[in-house]
């Protein structure tokens, strides 16, 4: 099997709301930062009890990993005609003649044939790198305004919090493996392929403000998506930035990964991607 690797690459998705649509967002929506369940219905706060605490910024990551695979090969079935009519008993075919009778296939005539196989598969996936589970939105939003980047630690800018992946481009790549290798019923395999064509590390930027209501003494935190506008409630600020992991830990796929990934067989692997620099 032949394996061609993607290049290795980091985005950061460009906010599409400004700082200050984003504040006037949690402003409107601050009472329900604290208002929650049965009881944020009963005890609703008014909105100028409620004041602003703090807010910060932060960047979430999301992999995605796209392929195609392709298998071309050969093999030789035998193949069962069934008779026009029942009291057909033998045809002439290819100038044989050929007994009509029972078989797995049915009642027929059975002759045999060289199959010319090729198979094409395309997948793709996206998956939040903090929970490894699917990520719901990033297909929709990964085709927005982005820059790439070679080192994550350099959106650390102005306060903005970075959340390292904790899971890699090898956890991600291993479940798309496992979607596109399959076992092919063959004499003669002429073509195994696999090409991983997108191999990207994204990161979202995600507003958070933290609202304190005086009468009750009650806090609570609300986030906003700088990307979609999506607002939701969050049991705190993120307190710090996580210990970021050096861009060849994070992408640890090579052809050693790879031969681990995909056990048996002969494994020839292309790494398409420029050489990255051991300090990052």
């Amino acid at each position: 099997m032949d394996i061609e690797l993607a290049p290795q690459r980091i985005f950061a998705l460009k906010d599409q709301l400004s700082p200050e649509e984003v504040r006037v967002k949690a402003m409107d929506r601050r009472a329900t930062a604290i208002s929650s369940g049965i009881g944020g219905l009963l005890q609703r706060p008014k909105p100028d009890d409620i004041t602003l605490l703090a807010s910060q910024r932060r960047v979430e990551p999301f992999w995605h990993v796209a392929g195609r695979a392709r298998y071309v090969y050969e093999r030789t079935r035998e193949y069962t005609v069934p008779p026009s009519s029942p009291e057909v008993k033998s045809v002439d075919f290819g100038g044989t003649s050929h007994d009509i009778a029972d078989g797995k296939g049915g009642r027929g005539f059975r002759f045999e044939v060289r199959e010319h196989c090729r198979e094409d598969l395309v997948d793709e996936l996206f998956v939040d790198a903090l929970t490894g589970q699917p990520s719901a939105d990033a297909a929709s939003i990964r085709g927005g305004p982005a820059d790439e980047v070679q080192d994550p630690a350099g959106l650390a800018t102005d306060g903005t919090i970075v959340l390292a992946p904790e899971h890699r481009a090898s956890y991600v790549v291993r479940q798309l493996l496992g979607r596109m290798l399959k076992p092919v019923h063959a004499d003669a395999v002429l073509e195994e392929v696999l090409t991983l064509d997108a191999s990207d590390l994204y990161y979202r930027p995600i507003w958070a403000f933290e609202f304190h209501w005086a009468p009750k003494d009650k806090s609570g935190v609300l986030e906003i998506d700088a990307l979609t506008g999506q607002v939701r409630q969050a049991a705190s600020l993120t307190s710090h930035m996580t210990k970021l992991i050096s861009r060849e830990a994070l992408f640890d796929i090579g052809a050693d990964t790879i031969g681990l990934l995909v056990p048996g067989g002969s494994i020839a692997v292309k790494v398409a991607r420029a050489a990255i620099d051991r300090s990052y």
